[in-house]
């Protein structure tokens, strides 16, 4: 199979990052933890609303109902915890299913260059992703990962790199558009 005079300029362009992986679970499940654990949107994101519920709590205590304040620390204790709970399994259920998406294109190849991402999988589905699309990003020594307040995630594991430059350009990509997180 050869590829046609487009393919061929993208490969060979310089500053071109090249990645070729199959998606893994773990990788979406690393990556959800360090969002949500390590970074202001993702510990914002958890606390906030537990914390809004806690400040609600606290005012109908001493507003309205005049209750003793045990029962109100207990009660916004819990309600916190259910929240943040019922938060991350949000979140997880939402990586899992781009986890799906993107597993079920089979091998992926992703050019990281100066317009934004293209990743192709094996189903021969093609994706264009411009760089206003995730506005953050992030790594760890398996991923890079791209974000915005919306919780979407662009997992792309280091694994596929096709060279440590590779890794490199695209390190570089990302703190020249995006903001690091």
């Amino acid at each position: 199979m050869s590829m046609d005079h487009a393919e061929r300029a993208e490969v060979d362009a310089p500053g071109v990052a090249r990645f070729e992986y199959t998606p893994a679970v773990a990788d979406y499940d690393r990556a959800l933890r360090r969002f949500s654990l390590r970074t202001r949107p993702g510990l914002t994101g958890s606390l906030l609303l537990p914390g809004a519920f806690a400040a609600a709590a606290i005012f109908v205590r001493a507003v309205v109902w005049h209750l003793d304040e045990t029962v109100v620390v207990i009660a916004s204790v819990c309600g916190v915890v259910a929240l943040f709970v019922i938060r991350q399994a949000h979140r997880r259920f939402r990586m899992r299913d781009q986890y799906e998406t993107q597993a079920a294109r089979g091998v992926c190849r992703t050019t990281v260059a100066e317009d934004g991402l293209t990743t192709t999988g094996t189903d021969g589905k093609s994706d264009r992703i411009e760089w206003s699309s995730y506005p953050w990003w992030f790594e760890t020594p398996e991923l890079f990962v791209l974000t915005g307040s919306l919780g979407y995630f662009l997992v792309l594991p280091k694994r596929g790199a096709a060279s440590s430059e590779d890794l490199d350009r695209a390190r570089s990509w990302f703190a020249q558009r995006l903001r690091r997180i």
